[in-house]
């Protein structure tokens, strides 16, 4: 009860009066062992008072602690310690005496690298300061290796990750960008994102939370992170080589894993459940060689857009992302007309439905006429502004469903406009597992094509 109680008073009333309209009963012991009985009985009028009270006062007790405990955090944060509860891999929570203002002793929380043995069974000296190391900057820097490939490096020397697992290329990439191994204080995550912000004091300045040097520098950091992303469209392989970062495979993003939902990016020969590739176990994981799968794919592509009528939900979605695609500028506008119909199409029901609920009656009789007129006018406005939008924004996909003149975009397409052609039709493609090693691939059975218009088969 201590824990529900402190939502309040609404949270005793939905009990003894819920919406079902059956009402509960609440007893409370007495909490006297020598005398055991009833203490509290929410039947009882004068109980039920008192229920709600004491409800009330454990609500704005857990307000004003809540309030304590986030000033006290930000007091922490701003004074360099390490508010949460574990450190990040590789490094370790110290605590530090200091003497405050006043004389007396505090401790402090800050961290420290973590001399800790890793568990490297090549080098059981091998701390997790030193893995660390290796992981934000060495890896990246000095051997020009992607985050996909220094988690295969690690899970290949049979380190345990953070978690005590195999290693991920997400956790890789999060360390590399933690301000925390430059030995800056962090203070969340950006919205919507994983990347972890640096924490600014009330001045605007970063806070040290290290006991003792930083396991990089801010250059060293950097510096990582540079190579990591190199300039657009670039990377760079384990031997150093610069490779091109665009997608450069026809199924790459579209494929899924039906044993766990994973993507399937391309890796030598074949499409493979990305948790396998990255050593994390999958159920049932699904491989598929890149020219069997590539070629019923846009065989299955090609039939589905030759065989529509002109009318399909799916020939109308495909021309909206090829309008997108050759006129982005005019899309949005004929998009933003369309927001703007249905808000004056909206307006106009309004108003009809305020006559007939009698808003209008007597003295507002007078103000119905304009408020109609305005009304019809707005979406006559709106009609004809669309309309324009739409012309100039028209596309002709007839060329995809004619299966001649669709060959012939495809033979001509590079690998970027024919990813872009597959994706104007098709949304997902779940792949299964084969029964057996060395099962020849049959499309009809392996594959769950989602298209556009939210058909599945």
């Amino acid at each position: 009860m201590d824990r529900w109680d402190r939502r309040g008073a609404g949270s005793i009333l939905r009990i003894i009066e819920p919406d079902d309209g059956r009402p509960r009963r609440l007893l409370f012991d007495n909490g006297d062992p020598d005398n055991p009985g009833i203490g509290l009985d929410s039947s009882n009028p004068r109980d039920r008072k008192e229920l709600i009270r004491r409800a009330e006062e454990a609500r704005e007790e857990t307000e004003v602690l809540s309030e304590r405990v986030r000033n006290t955090k930000t007091h922490q944060r701003a004074n360099g310690e390490w508010v949460n509860r574990q450190a990040p891999y590789g490094l370790k929570v110290v605590l530090i005496e200091k003497e405050d203002e006043d004389g007396d002793i505090i401790v402090e929380r800050k961290l420290a690298i973590d001399d800790a043995l890793a568990g490297d069974p090549a080098n059981p000296e091998r701390t997790k300061g030193d893995v660390a190391f290796d992981v934000t900057y060495a890896f990246p820097v000095r051997e020009r290796l992607s985050d996909r490939r220094s988690a295969m490096h690690l899970n290949e020397m049979k380190i345990p990750s953070p978690s005590g697992g195999t290693w991920a290329y997400a956790t890789v990439r999060d360390m590399i960008n933690n301000p925390v191994y430059a030995g800056w204080q962090i203070g969340g995550r950006q919205e919507g994102k994983t990347r972890r912000l640096v924490y600014r004091d009330s001045d605007g300045n970063r806070v040290s939370v290290m006991h003792g040097p930083a396991l990089l520098t801010d250059d060293q950091q950097r510096e990582a992170q540079d190579a990591r992303k190199g300039p657009p469209g670039s990377g760079v392989e384990k031997d150093g080589r610069p490779h091109n970062s665009v997608a450069t495979h026809l199924l790459s993003d579209l494929l899924r894993c039906a044993g766990c939902g994973s993507s399937m990016p391309f890796s030598g020969t074949q499409y493979a459940c990305w948790r396998i590739k990255s050593g994390k176990p999958c159920p049932a994981p699904a491989i598929a060689a890149k020219k069997s799968l590539e070629e019923f794919v846009h065989w299955r592509w090609w039939a589905r857009l030759t065989n529509a009528d002109p009318d399909d939900d799916l020939v109308m979605a495909v021309a909206d992302r090829w309008a997108a695609r050759v006129q982005p500028q005019a899309t949005a506008d004929s998009k933003a007309a369309m927001d703007a119909l249905g808000a004056a199409e909206r307006r106009l029901a309004r108003v009809w439905a305020d006559r007939r609920a009698g808003h209008y009656d007597g003295p507002s009789e007078q103000f119905f006429a304009a408020d109609l007129r305005e009304a019809n006018e707005d979406v006559d406005r709106v009609r004809k502004q669309l309309e324009v939008y739409i012309e100039r924004r028209g596309v002709d996909v007839g060329f995809l469903m004619d299966p001649e003149s669709c060959t012939g975009a495809w033979e001509a397409a590079d690998v970027g406009l024919r990813r872009a052609l597959l994706r104007l039709a098709i949304d997902k493609i779940t792949v299964r597992k084969a029964p057996y090693n060395g099962a020849r691939f049959k499309g009809f059975e392996r594959t769950r094509f989602t298209w556009v218009d939210g058909k599945e088969d």
